[in-house]
């Protein structure tokens, strides 16, 4: 069986893997206390020199540097590779998917993993690409051919749907899977999410509000499963905190919300006539659909003095900034600080800026290294209540799968939007 299937043989990758796509060097230290620095994007350093390595992108990937393989440990090793203890992470994406997006999503995440490894990885370290072409049943066999070939992890899968059947065949060798749905309902048994939960942003953003005197939040947003999954967060945080939740509207995802703005307004307008606290008003929208749908809480007579605009990290982005309705809006985001590097050397090499599931990518294989020469790829390592210093800052995983993360809160104005609150670098003792 050859390792890669036909699709990704055909891939151009950048030089980063220094003997073929599956394989990648580095030196990432065991976790630690304060949490493990997995990784910051910066391109690695030769020892000789002490200048930058350049990894050339464009360059075919050749057939030949990926034969022969052994199985003299129980895995698949490539020659230079046998005698030593080898560490192998399956990467199971949908490289094949109909849908063109998802398939170039599905490469971003790939070249994440590769810089990841690149920068971090030891020549005793290789990972598996296996196309899952977002198929359940042919996730499934990939996680299980991984894992005849020596896989101590797997990275993936993408979506939802597919996470059942390869949490099964790990759950045979009790191998960790780090998958990269926001989908919380998948999560535990063995399987921990990567990709930054809704619910996070959502703590990060009302405890913020809360700490500057917001206690009351209302909630207007499109009736989607996102939507829905930010409300109920919005509830529970509220709950948890003996905050309120005076009200929500949801609206057709796919037509205006006029008469949910109206609804919402008027909520507004009978709080603060009586309180003189600002109201907590979360939008969870992106793009034009935000900048058609905040400003309808002004045009149905709502001070935006009194009330604080809250979002997620769709946010970030700079084409919603200059908004009038939006100045001093506040939402949850990775910290700038630790994300910086890693984008302007992925876009070096890449020629592309990364998706955010690159990034959780890269932090996702940057983790697996750092365990890997501990030899602590497993549930415990995985679990470390200490967690992980990466491109996202910092994060560790709860017992039931997802992740906790120290996000930052940035505000928006005219200028731009910028850091108001910095992400935590060290969790306190003890579970989240």
């Amino acid at each position: 069986m050859t390792l890669l299937p036909p699709l990704l043989r055909k891939l151009r990758a950048p030089s980063l893997v220094l003997a073929s796509l599956l394989l990648a060097t580095a030196c990432a230290s065991a976790p630690a206390r304060p949490p493990v620095s997995i990784g910051t994007g910066q391109p690695r350093v030769d020892p000789v020199t002490g200048e930058p390595v350049q990894a050339k992108p464009g360059e075919e990937v050749d057939d030949l540097a990926l034969e022969p393989y052994h199985r003299d440990d129980g895995g698949l090793t490539p020659d230079f590779m046998v005698g030593k203890d080898v560490k192998r992470a399956a990467v199971l994406l949908p490289f094949s998917h109909p849908s063109a997006n998802v398939r170039t999503e599905a490469e971003a995440m790939l070249a994440g993993i590769e810089l990841a490894l690149f920068e971090l990885a030891g020549t005793d370290f290789m990972i598996l690409p296996k196309d899952t072409a977002g198929r359940a049943s042919t996730a499934e066999a990939r996680a299980d051919e991984a894992i005849k070939e020596g896989a101590d992890i797997i990275l993936g899968p993408l979506f939802a749907a597919n996470v059942g059947g390869v949490k099964d065949a790990a759950s045979r060798k009790s191998l960790p899977v780090v998958a990269f749905s926001n989908d919380k309902t998948v999560a535990g048994g063995g399987v921990y999410l990567a990709s930054i939960m809704p619910e996070e942003e959502v703590i990060r953003v009302m405890g913020y509000a809360a700490s500057r005197g917001t206690r009351t939040f209302v909630f207007l947003g499109p009736d989607s499963t996102y939507g829905k999954q930010v409300e109920a967060a919005m509830r529970a945080e509220a709950a948890k905190n003996g905050w309120r939740m005076a009200s929500s509207a949801f609206y057709p995802a796919d037509s205006g919300a006029g008469d949910q703005a109206r609804q919402i307004a008027s909520v507004i307008k009978a709080e603060t006539a009586v309180s003189r606290e600002r109201i907590g008003v979360m939008i969870p929208e992106r793009g034009v659909k935000l900048l058609a749908v905040a400003p309808l809480l002004p045009y149905n007579g709502v001070d935006l003095g009194k009330v604080r605009l809250l979002g997620t990290s769709a946010w970030d982005d700079s084409s919603i900034w200059r908004e009038p309705a939006l100045e001093g809006a506040l939402f949850a985001t990775s910290d700038p600080d630790n994300m910086s590097t890693f984008k302007d050397t992925y876009h070096r090499i890449y020629g592309r800026a990364p998706s955010d599931l690159a990034a959780a990518a890269y932090d996702a294989a940057a983790m697996a290294v750092s365990l890997s020469t501990a030899s602590r790829i497993q549930h415990s390592g995985v679990t470390d209540p200490n967690g992980f210093m990466g491109v996202n800052g910092l994060f560790r995983y709860r017992l039931d799968g997802t992740a906790q993360r120290g996000l930052a809160v940035k505000q928006i104005s005219g200028s731009g939007a910028a850091v108001v609150e910095k992400g935590i670098t060290q969790f306190p003792p003890g579970g989240s």
